[in-house]
Parts: C-alpha cells; structure tokens; sequence
C-alpha cells in the first residue's frame, strides 16, 4: 500500500484545487517558510480523521478552511482527498486503489467519504485500523511529537506501540464486552432488587389471606348493626320534622297581621316624606336666589378690582414706552458710526486680497508644470523597474514552467495507461449489470398497482370512518340536548307542583277552609278558569283577589264556611265566598271569552265576571271609552275607567302557575319521547362505527402487506439503478479523464517548447533594461527638488490669500449685523407708538367700569338682606317636618324589627328542617355509597337486630374500630398470591441466564486479554531490540533501552525510555540535546518501522535539529528504509533535498496561495548535465 496522490481545495492557503502525486522513494517537499509547506501534512492528517483543531495549528475546525487574502475572498468550504493504492490487500475492501475524501464547512462540520461514498469518521478508522494509517499513528510525524514521544507522559508512547502491535481492535472488543459486563452486572443487580420485592410481596400476600376472612365476618355484622341503628335515627328525625311543620304554618299565620301593620306605617311614613321633599324644594329655590345675589355681588367686586388694577398698570406702562423710545433714538446714532468705520476697513482688504490672489495663480501655473514633470520622472522609472523585474521573473518562470511541463507529460502518459485499462473493465462490469436490469421491474409495477389499490381502499374507508363519527357525534348532542330539554321541563315541573301541593299564594284562610269544608268550598275561582298561558297572569291580575275567592254549592254552604270562619279560623285574613246559586246570567260575552273560558261546577262565576270584557292589544286605545277592556300589553280598563296596571293586589300568579304546569306537562312527554329516539339513532350509528373501523383496520393491514412487498422490490431495483448509475458515471468519467489527459499531455509538450525558445530571448535583454532603470532614476532626482521648493511657495501665498478673505468676510458680516440692528431698532418704534394708543383706550374704559360698579352693587346689598330673612323662614318650617318624620321612622323600624324577628324564627325553623332532611340525605347517600345499594334495599334486606339504639351505637364503634385495626384488606390476596408466585418463578429462571452471561463474557474477556498481551509483548520486545540496535547505528554508540512500568498489566503500563549518547551518561531523558532528542525518536520510529513499516511516513522538519553529521546518518536511514516504506519530508536542509527522488517546490507568487511545482530530481539533474 503506498500514497498515491492527494488533492485540496479550499483547504488553508490552498484556494484552488490542487494536486499532488506521489511516487517511489523520497519525496521532499521544500519552500520558504510561511508558503504552505506544512499544510500538505495538515491536509494528510485531517483527512484520516483528525478531530483535535490543534493538532493542524488552529482553535476551530472551520479555521482549516481558506480564510482569503488580499485578491480573493473566503471560500464556504475546504476539501482534500487522498488515493492510496491497494494491491497488496492491507485494507479491507475490495479495490487496488481507495480514496478517502473529507469536506469541512463554515459551521465546522466535516462530511467524509470512502471511494466518492459518503461514510462515517467511524468507517474511516475501522478502514485504517492497524496499517500504521489514522490520525494519530506513526504515519505522520512533526517536530512536536519528537518532544511528545520522549515527553514525561508514557501514553503518547504506547499509542505508537498499540498500533505497532495492533492490538486496538482487541482493546475496542474489551471495551465493548466490559460494557456488556458492566450491563449485565448492573441487569442482574437490579433483578436481584425485583426478586426481593417479589419474595417479600408473596409472604405478605400470604399474611393478607385471614385478614380478608376477618375482615369479611365484621362487615357483614356491621351492615346489620348499621341497618338497625340507621332505622332508629330515621324514626327519630321523622318525629322532629313533623313538629317542625306545626309551629312554621303557625308562624304564617301571625305574620300575615303583622303585615298589614307594617304597610299603614310605611302609608303614613311615605306622605311625611313626601312633605320633606317639599319643604326642602322650597327651601332650596330660597337658598339658590341668595346664592345668586351673593354671585352677582362677588363679580362686581373683582370686576371693580381687575378695572383699577387695569388702570394703574396701564399708566405705569406709558411712563415706560417714553423711556425706551428716547435710549432708542441716542443707539441708532451709534449704530451709523460703527457702519462707516467697518465700510473702509472692508474696502482695504478687498485690495490686498486681489493682489495675494494673482500672485498666487502665477505659482499654481509653475507648480502644476514641475508636478506633470514629475510625473513623467516617476512613471518612466516605475515602468523600467517592473520591466526589469518582469524579466527576471518571466525567466525564472518560464524555465520551472519548462521542467513542470516534462514532469507532467511523462505522468501523463503513465495516467492515460492506467485510465485505459480502467476504462475497460468498468464497460465489462457496466455491461453484466444491464443484462440483470429487467429482473426486478415486473415485481415493483405489481406491488405499487397494489399499493395504490389499497390506499385508495384506505382513503374511501377512511372517509365512512370520519361520517359514522360525526353521526355518532350528531345523535350524543342531539341526545344530550334532548336529556338537557328533559331534565329542565321536568324540574320545573317539579317545583311548580310542590308551590301547588303547598297552595302557595293562597291566603291561609282559604287554604283551612278548602281542607276543613271540602264539600261546602268546591275550590277557588282560579281553579275553574282554563286560559293561554300568555293570558293568565294578566287575567288574573284583572279579577285581583276574586281568583282566591272560595265557590260553594250554594248560599247555605256559604253560611256553613262564615260559621267556621267565626267559631273555629284564629288566623286572621277573610274569605270570598262565591255561591253558585247566585252566580249572575251574563249580560253579553266580549272577545274575552273566545280564548278564555269557564271550566267545571265554578264556570258561571267565571261567565259572569268576565262577561263583556274586550280583549285587545293595548288596552288605553279601545274603541268604545264605557268598554271594559284587558290588554294583552297588561292594562285593564273597567266600565268606571278605572286603569290597573300590573298587579295591584299581590297576587303570585295561581293561574298562571297552573297554566304553566299544564304546559309543561306536555313538554315533558316530547321530551322523554326525544330522549328515546336519540338514544336509539346514538346505539344504531355507534353500531356503524364499530364495522366501519373494524372494515378500515382490514384495509389497512392489507395497505401495509402491500407496501412491504413494494419496499422490498423497490429497495432491490434501486440498489440495482445504483450499481449501476455509479458504474456508468465511473465509466464516463474515465473517458472524460482519458481526453483531458491526451489534451493536457500535448499542451504540456507544446509549453516545454514554447518556454525554452521564451527564456532564450529574456537573457540577451537583462542589461538593457538595467541601464534604462538608473538613467530614470537619475531624471526623478532633478525633478523631485525643483517641485519641493514651487511647492513651498504655492503653500505660503494660499495661506496668505485665506487670511485675508476672512478678514473680508468678517467685515462683511458686521455692517450685515449693522444694518440688521438699525431696522429692529425701527420697528420697536412703531411697535411702541401702537401699544401707546392702546394702553390709552383701555385707560378711559377701566375709569367707566368703575364708577358704574359703584350703583350695582349698593342695589344688589338690598336684596341680599331680603333673602336671607325668607331662607330662615324656610328652615324653621322644614325643621318641623324632619322631627315628625324622625317619630314616624322609628315607630316603623320597631315594626320592621318585630316582623324581621318572626321571619328570623320561621327561617330558623326551615333551617333545622332542612338540616334534618339533610342529614336524613346524608344517611341515605353514605350507606348506598359505601355499601352500593338503595337505602330501601338495605333497610328490606339487612338482617334484624333487636336491642337498644345506643347500645347498637356503641358496638357498631366497636366494629368500626376493629376494622381500622385491620386497615386496609387486599379481597384479591389469593388471586394475586398466585401471580406473585409466578411472576417469581420466571425472575428467578431469569436470573441464571444472566449468570450465565456474565461469566461467559468474562472468559471472552480473558481470553482476550491474552491474546492482546501475547501480541503486545511480542512486538515490544521487537521494537525494544531494534531501538537498541537502531540508536547504536545512528549515534555510533551508546546505549538505549525501553521498559515497562507496570509488567504486571502490559495492556495499560506506562512505556519508559532511556538514552545515553557515546561518552554521555545521562539519567533523564529531558536532559538531551535537541539534535539528540530528534535522533532518539527517530531511532524509536525507525525500530517500529522494522517490526511493521508505515506504507508512507510523512516527515515535517524533523531535521531540522540536526548537524551535518547526524544529517548524514539520517539521510543513509531513509535511503535503506525507502524500499519498504514511502517518504515525505518536508525540509529546508539542502543535503536532504538531494537525497530526495523527487522535489516539490511550494510558493505563493499570489500572496496568501500556496502552488505546487513538481520536479524529478534526477531527471532534472541530467537534463542539467547535458545542457552544459
């Protein structure tokens, strides 16, 4: 394996791509310092991976790309690539040649590449795994790691000795299999854990068998005792209840009187507030006229006070003004004065100013003559230098020119050999792989004729899918909505009939009489009236407390009801009695009686009272004035013209109630039967859904058998199309080589030629050029002194010509400034003549302002005495008023007081009871919650237990308390028990499979740990020998040696060395002398060059330490290594450029571009000897 060439392009100082072949033997590589020469090193290294930045000199890895110069701008990424050859199979792919490319960009990643493939850093490693390549192996060497090898840190040595022995790959299998240890360990550790926590789950399941029988027995004796106790305090709560009704329907009956008390107070207490309302209103309108007089009072006097003050500042103001105008006239005097002087000095400077001006022009035409002069002198000496210079690097050009252009044809030819050869066999192989081209397409067109069949079976399952869900979606809202509809109907029907069982907003009165007499009072009249819904509260509003009032068979059944009025009704209110034998005939049925009507035994006292009522939209607009009339609107108009608006009487809306439930009644009924029909549609689409998803998971799966099929086919035919792609590029891409190749060939013969005859001409025109140079440099002295003095002499007279037309200009600026002082000077004169006749007028007009002030305000003191006598007046009577509304209000806050008290007690009542019926509630959900059946199930079902409640109580704590003991009981111990149990079995089965893992990855591990020292050891003591015998040779004596620090563990020891030149005895290996120390690792490198050579060993300025002596010995150690291995050193040493077979020269004729010019050393030498 040998390097074979190297490309770069955009890597550091190399901008364009550049190649570099390599060939048998030594190679140099030589230029002045700062050229490049080292990056061809940097570019080697970093090709195989190098991932430390400083190891190529720099701080980030996008520093390796070209940052730019002076002519050229950065490039966006650096590449190199390197093509080694592989005929003797050292690396592991099937190619007689490997290139192996990396690419770096701005953001500092790196792509790699094997054979125009991209890899991975990994694939580059394991490809160069010990062959002596990689990025850090011996293949490269630079100064640096001279001072590294013999550095006080043994394990930059033993990296070298690693790679010798080439026990890295059995080191990375140790590492891989102690992490597989490592993995199992830790698996096996942490299954130990679970196997503990399973063993101890199993004893404390056992445990947990008789806690759930004992726990079994009590709660089945607990239910019962509960039961009995339960029933007891529900027989006790019932009791308490039925009391508690009593004393609120007693209590109902004395607020009702209580009312009417507080409603007469409240009467009288409104009209006394009335009168307050009054009192204050005349007492305000007293209080505004006063106010107003003290307003036109209060205007007059700063009127007064503005005018006089008006009046003085207006005098003051006009002593002013003659004051200015007088200092204003003696300014404008001195003004004129200032203006004649400045006029003369300006007409002076003007003078001189023209005479500086022209001599100036006169200098200015002398110097712009010796300037183009000058020009000329320095343009003629400029051109014969660079003429000059031309010349000389045209020569030396054309003739490197010439030799690279030998160079390149004979490689050329040698190129075009091997293309040709190349050529053919890829057309061989290009050719078998279309033969095989058709295999696979027939496959792939029946797979994907499957797939689209089956996607499109997909997408139309799909789409039933997504409309059975929305139907499903569809029929729970419109089955929630319907439940929502019920649900609402169906409680306010609820609360609506319990107002109607409780009669509420019937007077307590009728509701004893409707109880005690039911056959004397049939009900009441709003019990017989069948009206809209939208007409009954207005209906009702209009027969007012006649709706309450009480129908009787006939007149002695009402007799009956006032004699139990009188003898046995305590509760205060009255009764209507409407006895039906003396219901009157009506006279005429108005519009009314078409929507609303009579029903059952108490329908004519309904005929009766609203016969003749008109029904219309807006009851204050009838037709017929003496009409009674009721409004949709709410108004009712009687045959009096009496208007009701509202409902004047307190009814709460019987009928209307009544009306309501008969609407609501219906309602429900719609809405129970929508809930069924939701409930139907919502089980029939949820039905629908279910087959279309099972119909959409079989299309699906054969969706995914097809594409399966279809990968398989696709991925044989692509890596088919690959192969082939790759081999037709590769093919085209030797023909476009084998033309350039012949093309560059000729033209390089054809610029041998040209660049011979070219160099000939240049030397017979070197010293002609010379003469002409300094007979130029002669005439620029002449000219370059008579321009200094016209020079000095054109500066003098401008800075004279700039002074005096600043002057100038100063001067004009200040009569400027004059004259600009003289007409603000006018101006102010007129702005004071004005302000003159102004301040007069105001003068006359504040002196008028006050003598009429005078007059208004005597009048005005007059009628604020007047008003202030009424405003008290007025107090005294509102006070009155206020003190017997004071009594008022507090004889209606004790009323208020005594019915907030009654409303407090029955609100305390309706508190307990509902505390009661909430605990009853409580007891009933605690049970059915905790037991998980109805109360009545478990009153029914519970086995009896007789004995005293408290007694029952007690034992029922007790068991309580013997549950708790117990806490809580795993019912499924027995069933878990037995999963447990299992679960442990596998754990444990599991456990020895990885012990048996584990150990089996020790032995791996010890069995290569003994292999990898067997082979360490072997080449150490390789190395070791030949170091020794290498070291004696190069310093011609003396001694050197190397151990190990740690025999006992030889793959992890610390390498030690030691040397000791002839006649030196040295204790420490830092104590050397440069050139010693270089002589000293080269001896170590060549020792492991001995046991496994390097294919190219790349040397940067390893020699330079060295004396001409060592020189010597270094030079003889290459050339006996050079058979087996390819050199590359990179020096300035001239003795190793001559023992180099070839040269490459490196230089940047482009400042901050590194060139390459190659040249076969001893080719070049003959041609020299036979041109002399």
């Amino acid at each position: 394996m040998k390097l074979k060439s190297l490309r770069v392009q955009g890597f550091k100082s190399f901008a364009d791509a550049t190649t570099v072949d390599f060939h048998e033997g030594i190679t140099a590589i030589v230029g002045p310092n700062g050229c490049g020469k080292s990056n061809i090193k940097d570019a080697i290294r970093w090709v195989l991976g190098e991932q430390r930045p400083t190891a190529i000199r720099g701080a980030r890895m996008d520093e390796a790309i070209f940052q730019g110069s002076v002519n050229r701008r950065p490039v966006n990424r650096g590449s190199v690539s390197m093509v080694v050859t592989n005929e003797d199979g050292a690396l592991p792919v099937p190619f007689e040649e490997v290139e192996i490319g990396r690419t770096v960009y701005r953001d500092g990643g790196s792509d790699y590449s094997i054979n125009r493939s991209t890899c991975r850093l990994r694939d580059v490693h394991d490809l160069c795994r010990d062959t002596g390549l990689g990025a850090n192996a011996y293949a490269v060497i630079e100064n640096r790691m001279i001072d590294a090898i013999l550095s006080e840190r043994a394990d930059e040595r033993r990296a070298l000795f690693e790679e010798a022995s080439g026990i890295g790959k059995y080191k990375d299998r140790r590492k891989a299999a102690l992490r597989r240890l490592e993995q199992a360990e830790a698996d096996l550790q942490r299954l130990e854990d679970v196997i503990a926590e399973v063993e101890t789950k199993v004893r404390s399941l056992a445990r947990q068998k008789g806690k759930a029988e004992r726990y079994r027995t009590l709660r089945e004796r607990r239910l019962s005792v509960e039961v009995a106790v339960v029933r007891a305090d529900l027989e006790r709560y019932r009791d308490r209840l039925e009391a508690l009704d009593r004393e609120l329907t007693g209590d109902r009956q004395d607020g009702e009187g209580m009312v009417a008390e507080l409603r007469a107070a409240e009467a009288r207490y409104e009209g006394l507030r009335l009168q307050q309302v009054d009192a204050e209103r005349a007492r305000q309108a007293a209080a505004q006229r006063l106010e107003v007089i003290r307003d036109q009072l209060v205007r007059w006097e700063r009127d007064l006070a503005v005018a006089a003050e008006r009046a003085q500042a207006a005098e003051e103001r006009l002593a002013r003004i003659a004051a200015e105008r007088e200092q204003g006239a003696r300014r404008r005097e001195e003004l004129d004065g200032e203006w004649n002087e400045a006029a003369g000095q300006l007409a002076e400077l003007e003078a001189e100013l023209e005479t500086a001006k022209g001599e100036l022009e006169r200098v200015r035409g002398q110097s712009a003559e010796v300037r183009a002069r000058l020009d000329e002198a320095r343009r003629a000496l400029a051109e014969a230098e660079t003429a000059e210079r031309e010349l000389v690097r045209r020569g030396a050009q054309l003739e490197g020119d010439a030799e690279a252009a030998e160079s390149q044809a004979a490689e050329l030819e040698r190129r075009l050999e091997r293309l040709a050869q190349e050529l053919e066999n890829t057309s061989h192989e290009l050719s078998e792989l279309q033969t095989q081209g058709d295999l696979f397409s027939d496959r792939v067109s029946e797979f994907s004729r499957q797939v689209e069949a089956a996607r499109a079976a997909v997408a139309a399952q799909q789409e039933v899918v997504h409309e059975a869900r929305r139907a499903l979606e569809g029929a729970r809202e419109e089955e929630l909505d319907a439940q929502r509809t019920l649900r609402r109907a169906e409680a306010e029907l609820s609360a609506l009939e319990a107002l109607e069982q409780a009669r509420e907003g019937i007077e307590p009165a009728v509701s004893a009489a409707l109880e005690a007499r039911p056959k004397d009072a049939l009900g009441t009249l709003a019990d017989f009236i069948e009206a809209p819904a939208e007409l009954a509260g207005v209906v009702e509003a209009y027969l007012g407390p006649l709706a309450r009032g009480v129908v009787t068979p006939d007149t002695a059944a009402a007799r009956r009801l006032a004699a139990w009025f009188e003898a046995e009704w305590e509760g205060g209110g009255g009764l209507i009695l409407l006895p039906l034998d003396r219901a009157p005939e009506p006279e005429r049925r108005g519009s009314l009686g078409e929507v609303v009507r009579g029903t059952g035994r108490g329908a004519p006292w309904v005929d009766a009272l609203l016969a003749g009522l008109e029904l219309t939209e807006d009851g204050l607009d009838a037709a017929d004035p003496s009409a009674a009339v009721l409004s949709r609107a709410g108004f009712a108009v009687d045959e009096r013209g009496i208007v009701r608006v509202g409902d004047p009487s307190g009814a709460t809306g019987v009928l209307e109630r009544r009306e309501r439930m008969r609407v609501l009644a219906g309602e429900v009924e719609q809405a129970t039967a929508a809930v069924e029909a939701a409930a139907g549609r919502r089980e029939a689409a949820r039905a629908a859904l279910q087959e279309a998803e099972d119909a959409l998971e079989q299309a699906r799966a054969a969706l995914r058998e097809a594409e399966d099929g279809l990968r398989e086919s696709s991925a044989e035919v692509q890596a088919q199309v690959d192969r082939s792609a790759r081999a037709d590029r590769h093919r085209d891409e030797l023909a476009r080589q084998i033309e350039g190749t012949r093309a560059a060939r000729e033209r390089a013969l054809e610029r041998v030629r040209t660049a011979r005859e070219d160099r000939a001409d240049l030397l017979g025109r070197e010293e002609e050029f010379h003469r002409a140079r300094e007979e130029a440099g002669r005439r620029l002295e002449s000219v370059q002194e008579r321009w200094e003095a016209v020079r000095a002499e054109e500066s003098r007279l401008a800075v004279e010509a700039a002074r005096l037309q600043g002057e100038a200009d100063r001067a004009r600026e200040r009569m400027s400034a004059l004259d600009a002082e003289v007409r603000r000077l006018g101006e102010r004169a007129a702005e004071l003549d004005a302000e003159e006749r102004a301040l007069a007028e105001a003068l006359a007009v504040a002196r008028a302002l006050q003598e009429e002030g005078a007059a208004e305000t005597e009048t005005l003191f007059a009628q604020r005495d007047e008003a202030e006598s009424d405003l008290r007046e007025r107090d005294v009577r509102l006070q009155a008023v206020l003190e017997e509304l004071a009594a008022a209000e507090k004889a209606l806050r004790e009323l208020r007081q005594a019915e907030r008290e009654a409303v407090d007690r029955r609100h305390r009542l309706e508190l307990e009871r509902q505390e009661i019926t909430g605990k009853v509630g409580m007891i009933q959900e605690r049970l059915e919650g905790e037991w998980g059946r109805p109360l009545e199930v478990l009153l029914h079902e519970a086995e009896p237990v007789e004995g005293d409640p408290e007694v029952l109580r007690e034992e029922l704590a007790d068991i309580v308390t013997q549950l708790e003991r117990i806490g809580l009981v795993n019912m499924l111990a027995v069933e878990e028990h037995a999963e447990e149990s299992a679960r442990l079995q596998f754990l444990k089965e599991q456990r020895e499979d990885l012990l048996q893992a584990r150990n089996d990855l020790r032995t791996a591990i010890r069995e290569i740990n003994e292999t990898a020292i067997t082979l360490f050891e072997e080449t150490f003591q390789a190395i070791r020998e030949n170091f020794r015998n290498t070291f004696v040779r190069l310093f011609e004596g003396g001694e050197a040696d190397l151990w190990l620090a740690d025999p006992e563990d030889p793959l992890e020891s610390p390498i030690e060395i030691h040397a000791s030149p002839r006649g030196k005895k040295t204790q420490r290996i830092d104590l050397l002398s440069g050139g010693e120390r270089a002589l000293t690792a080269l001896s170590l490198l060549f020792g492991i060059y001995l046991v496994k050579p390097s294919p190219f060993c790349v040397l940067d300025e390893v020699d330079a330490p060295l004396d001409e002596s060592n020189i010597g010995r270094f030079i003889r150690l290459l050339q006996e290594f050079k058979e087996q291995t390819q050199f590359v050193v990179i020096t300035h040493n001239p003795r190793t450029m001559e023992a180099a077979d070839w040269i490459y020269g490196v230089t940047m004729e482009e400042p901050g571009v590194s060139k390459i010019v190659g040249v076969q050393l001893r080719d070049a030498v003959k041609a020299s000897g036979s041109a002399a």
